[in-house]
């Protein structure tokens, strides 16, 4: 005798939607295939932007961190130049200058720069040994100050020309503010990039959940008809592009640390860190901002495509 074929009913209590959840979790099948058509290539094409994001936090990061290094000595330093017909005018000027800066509350300190350093900055211009043979190169003297004394630098001003009628005081201002607008406009570029990065994750994955749903029309009118919710297929979905995002965020992160890693060798390997080219590291704290980047990219293109997929399945269901 024949037994009866085994039956499987749902717990009681039980609705459709979360047997549907149950089972297709104990299957570990998602609602869209994971290789074929929309898997390779929507991993690449996230991994390439999120390559692109972590280059502009990186741009940002580099432009910020020289902005300040650049500003930082600008803003506590001040140059006395004094110039004369000769050599003992000049160091006549240089010793009254540096009396008057001695004693002036706010000044931490004031060093003439060596001569022949001075002469080394004219050379570029004038040849090598032409500029100390041929010139009475004036002399210069760093001074470091408290911000209290650079807020009102007019009395100073007068003290040195009245001792020192050769001696003219420079608190680079112009300077500070030609650099801090460089480095805004350097920010603020970085910064446009990696939200049109963004926006191209968005507007690929709103391309790709369609795409998705277009395909696999069949399959989402069955689990509407055995009591799948919009939200229910939303969700998979977006699990669906939250893996291939994840991917592609690794694969784009790995790739651009290493191009960054590379540049930085290069560049203190040719000597460009000593320059006016700001030197860089992958230290701890900018890693931690770098990350972010394809984290961003990974989260964007997973709630993108189930936004996309909740207004579309409302539209047409």
């Amino acid at each position: 005798m024949k037994k009866p074929a085994r039956t499987t009913r749902a717990p009681e209590g039980e609705q459709p939607v979360e047997r549907r959840r149950r089972l297709i979790g104990a299957r570990g099948a998602p609602l869209l295939p994971e290789a074929g058509a929309g898997g390779a290539p929507l991993t690449a094409v996230i991994a390439v932007m999120s390559f692109l994001a972590v280059l502009a936090m990186a741009s940002l990061l580099i432009v910020n961190q020289a902005a300040s290094e650049w500003t930082s000595a600008l803003r506590s330093e001040l140059t006395v130049q004094v110039k004369g017909a000769d050599a003992t005018e000049i160091a006549e000027g240089v010793a009254a200058a540096l009396r008057v800066l001695n004693e002036t509350d706010g000044v931490i300190e004031a060093e003439e720069r060596d001569k022949d350093e001075t002469a080394a900055l004219l050379e570029p211009w004038l040849g090598e040994g032409n500029a100390a043979a041929f010139l009475n190169i004036p002399a210069i003297i760093e001074v470091k100050a408290t911000p209290a004394l650079r807020a009102d630098l007019d009395l100073l001003r007068n003290r040195l020309t009245a001792a020192a009628p050769g001696a003219s005081l420079d608190d680079h201002a112009r300077w500070h503010d030609r650099l801090a607008s460089a480095a805004r406009s350097g920010q603020a570029m970085a910064f446009g990039v990696f939200l049109l990065v963004m926006g191209a994750a968005c507007a690929i994955s709103i391309f790709a959940a369609r795409a998705g749903l277009a395909a696999n029309h069949e399959i989402v009118s069955v689990l509407h008809l055995v009591g799948a919710t919009d939200a229910f297929i939303a969700a998979e979905v977006q699990r669906r592009f939250f893996i291939l995002g994840l991917r592609g965020a690794l694969i784009g992160l790995g790739v651009a640390l290493g191009a960054l890693g590379l540049a930085g060798l290069a560049m203190r390997t040719s000597g460009g860190a000593d320059s006016f080219i700001p030197a860089f590291s992958l230290s701890g704290f900018m890693l931690i901002w770098l990350a972010a980047a394809p984290i961003a990219t990974c989260l964007v293109t997973a709630i993108t495509a189930r936004l996309t997929v909740l207004k579309t399945l409302r539209g047409q269901y």
